[in-house]
């Protein structure tokens, strides 16, 4: 019996090894992806419609008086498709991720947010909070703020929301703090997107906790196991 229950255990983490190593490889995979696919929309599409834009200027200026106006409006909704296709560019993979590192990206993610959904938004880090994450878990961290974000803006109805990194003992710990109307935790799921966050949580040796109730404020907690002391 004891040597049935040791070659089980050694089973058993085996199986956890080659989970983690298979869900590893798949977060890496789907990143990669969406780095693909926001590189060909930025040089590809954004190319194409900077063209459309330059041909629609050189019309415009020798069109009659009586279809400039139009022209210039079509050259107003051109433009606007290029701002929404650099939008999205960045949310499938964020420059400042690649270049700047997981602080300024978070930084830059809020500060937009907060510019777009007319809300006020603040990111505050304490010093080395984010320290000592894997390329893995930074991106978890990025996913789950910015799920956590587009569910304020989608669902919530806040006027203030406040991301903040702080360390506690060797965890890293993201919250996502709104002042809207919450809802059932207890019954929300995918609608919100509370699922994928969790499961990216788990992906990363973490887990994400939910604070909700209808009519009051809500509160995202992504606890990282994995991070370290610096």
């Amino acid at each position: 019996m004891a040597r049935l229950r040791q070659a089980f255990d050694r089973m058993l983490e085996r199986v956890d090894t080659e989970r983690a190593r298979t869900a590893g490889a798949v977060l890496r995979a789907q990143e990669s992806e969406r780095a693909r696919v926001a590189r060909d929309l930025h040089d590809e599409a954004n190319q194409a419609l900077t063209g459309v834009l330059l041909r629609l200027q050189a019309t415009a200026e020798r069109a009659p008086a009586d279809l400039r106006a139009e022209l210039r409006e079509t050259q107003g909704v051109a433009t606007q498709a290029m701002e929404e296709l650099l939008r999205l560019a960045r949310e499938l993979r964020p420059a400042a991720l690649d270049d700047l590192g997981l602080a300024a990206a978070l930084r830059t993610l809020v500060a937009e947010f907060g510019r777009r959904a007319g809300v006020s938004a603040d990111f505050t880090l304490e010093p080395g909070a984010l320290d000592g994450l894997d390329e893995d878990a930074q991106i978890v961290v990025y996913r789950v703020v910015q799920e956590g974000l587009s569910n304020v803006a989608r669902h919530c109805g806040a006027h203030r929301v406040c991301v903040s990194a702080v360390r506690e003992g060797d965890d890293a710990v993201v919250r996502i703090d709104d002042d809207g109307r919450g809802f059932d935790a207890a019954t929300a799921g995918a609608g919100l997107g509370l699922t994928g966050m969790r499961e990216r949580a788990v992906l990363a040796g973490g887990r994400v906790a939910v604070r909700s109730v209808p009519g009051q404020a809500t509160l995202i907690e992504l606890r990282l196991a994995r991070a370290v002391s610096a």
